[in-house]
Formats: structure tokens, sequence, C-alpha cells
């Protein structure tokens, strides 16, 4: 699709935008121009949109309406030369690079937050994660940009209890811990032939991917390193089917061995206060350059932007760092077919520690509604604001919506994975992700986009924090030098 993509974006830009007085094109979000419809961010900071279509106009209490916002209304802005559209991670990491040279940057965020996928909600007194996310301490792009020492992180023991719906095992990488080997083959669980089949995938992920794994899925590898059944479905299915929001092991033989690789080189780390706060530290050197709940109906040919708002944002070029589908939406002007997997998490609190060390339950069982249980207070402070402990159920995942579930089911089953009574737990937050991960990365061929528009974001790579970042810094590089 891609590659027809200069002649898409002549009609999209040939399209005759309903205008309003001022003459500034105004269009509603993936609906009718003709409606005049206003988006919900657009909504929410004061704007509605007249009777009769054209330009929105200001609601009662709400801010005047500008056709366009002048670099003096916000403090501390530089003339923008690159506008960044999406403050996730890669727009954030994309600005950050440009602005430590001087280059003006501008964000225009659809939400009210950053951080995209990333992040955190405040519920009550409790902060819960936008699904179960983690960090990792070799995310080294990462680190660069938001150190340890601004943002406190804490590891996880590298491992699982696995439960197979009849008893629970304490699963710990060898590496880590030499001592945990016997046990582990004590158990059952674990044979010397899953042992050896480790290493050989370790050895293939430490260098370059074989032929033999060209056009191969995880699932392959792992058959072809030799694992028991047992520990795959056990625990080779639930850990890494969750980490790819795929139980499957569809997922590309190449993601697999380097996502293995990370996992067996680094360790896992929640945050002090939640995930939100690494998006809030990366954001905070360049807030004064974000403008919020704002959302791009569709690109120009300056470079540039028009905002569902009648806005209009030019410069001398345009990134392009949403959820990849919205992106390539722009660049298309029709809808994209990127397809997501889905998942639900649900946040409860409890009087009790539920886990005596900073482990995830993995539900070993092949049966149930759950994927994980973890307790994030038992890995970082600052996620409730008294002495109490959250536990955090996540859903299995799915394609095509996030799955049903009921609070009431979740809670017992959560119960029976960790072996305590639920009953006093109390129910916090239900979040249903429909747009978790995308299934599949999206191939683009650069040369196939328009003149100075970049397109970024983990959603082109391996999904990951660290994905994000690097792709963002790698833009902000190559647009540095084509201006040198």
């Amino acid at each position: 699709m891609l590659g027809r993509s200069r002649v898409m974006m002549e009609l999209v830009l040939s399209r005759r935008w309903p205008r309003g007085a001022d003459g500034i094109p105004w269009t509603a979000p993936g609906g009718d121009p003709q409606r005049g419809d206003a988006c919900v961010g657009c909504i929410r900071i004061g704007y509605e949109p007249s009777v009769t279509g054209g330009s929105p106009s200001p609601t009662q209490n709400g801010p005047e309406w500008e056709p366009e916002m002048s670099d003096a209304t916000i403090s501390g802005m530089k003339t923008p030369e690159v506008i960044i559209v999406g403050a996730g991670m890669a727009g954030l990491a994309c600005a950050r690079t440009l602005d430590a040279v001087g280059v003006g940057v501008r964000l225009i965020e659809s939400t009210d937050r950053v951080g995209g996928r990333l992040g955190s909600e405040l519920r009550g007194d409790v902060w819960c994660d936008l699904g179960f996310q983690v960090s990792m301490d070799n995310y080294t792009e990462l680190e660069r940009l938001v150190p340890r020492t601004q943002v406190p992180r804490k590891p996880f023991v590298p491992g699982a209890v696995v439960w197979d719906g009849l008893r629970r095992t304490r699963v710990i990488d060898p590496k880590h811990s030499l001592g945990a080997v016997l046990p582990l083959l004590a158990s059952g669980l674990v044979r010397p032939r899953d042992l050896i089949a480790s290493i050989r995938c370790r050895r293939w992920s430490s260098g370059a991917l074989s032929s033999r794994f060209e056009g191969a899925t995880a699932s392959d590898v792992i058959t072809a390193a030799g694992f028991s059944d047992r520990f795959v479905e056990c625990f080779l299915r639930p850990f890494f089917g969750g980490v790819f929001l795929d139980e499957t092991l569809g997922v590309d033989a190449g993601r697999f061995l380097r996502t293995l690789a990370r996992f067996a080189s680094g360790r896992a780390e929640l945050p002090d206060g939640g995930m939100q706060r690494l998006a809030e530290a990366m954001a905070d050197p360049i807030r004064s350059r974000i403008e919020f709940s704002r959302r791009v109906v569709t690109l120009t040919a300056d470079p540039g932007v028009v905002c569902c708002d009648g806005s209009q944002y030019s410069g001398r070029a345009v990134v392009l760092a949403g959820p990849v589908d919205r992106s390539l939406d722009l660049l298309a002007g029709e809808p994209s077919d990127v397809e997501w997997s889905s998942t639900t998490t649900f946040h409860f609190r409890c009087d009790t520690a539920v886990l005596d060390e900073p482990l995830i339950v993995l539900n070993g069982s092949g049966a149930g509604r759950l994927n994980l249980v973890c307790s994030p207070t038992v890995v970082a402070g600052g996620y409730v604001a008294d002495d109490r402990h959250v536990v955090v159920a996540s859903c299995r995942p799915r394609r095509g919506g996030a799955p049903e579930a009921d609070v009431d089911g979740i809670r017992s089953e959560a119960g029976r994975m960790l072996g305590v009574d639920p009953g006093r737990w109390e129910f916090i937050h239900e979040q249903r992700i429909d747009r978790a991960l995308p299934c599949r990365p999206t191939n683009i061929d650069p040369a196939g986009l328009p003149d100075r528009v970049h397109l970024i974001g983990d959603g082109l790579d391996d999904p990951s924090i660290e994905s994000a970042v690097r792709s963002g810094v790698a833009c902000g590089e190559r647009i540095m030098k084509s201006m040198t």
C-alpha cells in the first residue's frame, strides 16, 4: 500500500475540505467533513462544532477559538522546524534529539497525556499501568534519556512461578541462580533436555540468525531446539504468548530470538510510581513544545498538518509518530488494514501481600481466562498511597477486540493461581485494551513516503519501549543530517 503513497497523497491533498469564514479547512477525524463533527479532544478543551459545519465555535466556558495558534501562545516554544504527530515514546525521543541541538519542534498529541501505549492511569489513589507492562535494565537508549537516577526502577526476579492447575513451581533462570537447577529438575516441569534446549536457543540468539530460520516462526525455533512438550505448554507458551500477545507463537523467528536475548541479558523492572513516570520524565525537557488534545486529520504538501479544529502547522519536516495504523491512514487517506492483538487487565487492592518476592505467576494450565498475575507493589513503590498492596490480573490475549470477563470470576481465578483467598480484594479498575500490540510489524519502504515526511514507532520493528525510543532517536539524527 505504501508503494502507492505518493499517488494517494496527491489524492488526499486535492480533496476540497470544508472551510470556515476564515478560509481554514476543517474536518472531522475519520468522519463526514460536511457534518462538522469535532473530535473528543477538541470538545475536552472547550471546542464544539458549529451547527452548519465549517470552523468550530468556542463553547461558553471554553477558550476563544483561533484558526492557527502562533508560536507566542506557547511559553518558551521555539519556531517549529519539525512537526511531530504523536507524543508517545518514539515522538518524544525524536523531539528530545532535535531539541538538544537547537532544532525547533512542535508535538501534536491527540490525547491529554504523553506516552502513547506506555503509561498509567490514576484510579482513586492507585496507579494502574495500561496493561501489564515492564521496562528492562538493558534498554540503553531509554537509560540515556531517562536515567534511573531520575526515575528509579526496581527489578523482578528473572523467572516466574508457574501454576499448572494443581501446583505452583518456581522457575528461575539458572544463569542468575545456579542453586535453582536441582529444584527445577526435581519439580518435573523442567527436564535435562529443556536446559540443553535453552542453552541452544541462547547460542542462536547471540549470533547471526541461521539461514534455517528464514521465514520460520517462534514455534519452529522452539521445536528445533528440542524443548519438551510440558515445558512448552506450561512455561514457554504462556510466557512468550504474553510478551507477544500471541499464544500461537507465530511471530517471526528473528523477533523471538531477539526478545529471548533481551531477557537473557537483562532483567525486567518497574519504575517507582508506575510506567507513566518514564513517559513524563522523557517529556519534561520539551513539555512546553507539546500541544495536547489535538488530532491531526490530514497532511499538507508544505509539509505540514491540519488538525480537527482547523489549525494548521508546517515546517521543514513532518514526523508521524502515532500508532502505525493511524499514521498509515494519514498517508493513504483511507483506513489501513493493521490488525491488533487485544487484552484486558484487572486491578485489585488488598490488605496483605500475595507474593513474598517480585515474580509473576504464569497460568501454565492451558485453561482459564488469565495469562498472569502480578503484584507491582512487591516490585516497586509508589503504586498506592497507603501501605496496602495492588494485584494485577492480565487476561490471555486475543485478536479483534479485548475479551469479555467478569470481575468476580477473574478475582477467583487469580486467587486460585496465587493460592490465597481473594474474597476481601477491592476491585479498582478494568482496562480493556483493544489496540495493545500490532499483530505483525509493518514493513514500509522509506522511499515511498512523501518528501520530508518520516514514519517512526515500534510498530515498524519489534514492539518495545527501547524500539520506540531508538526509532525516534534515529529519525531525529536523520533529520539533523538533512538540515546540514
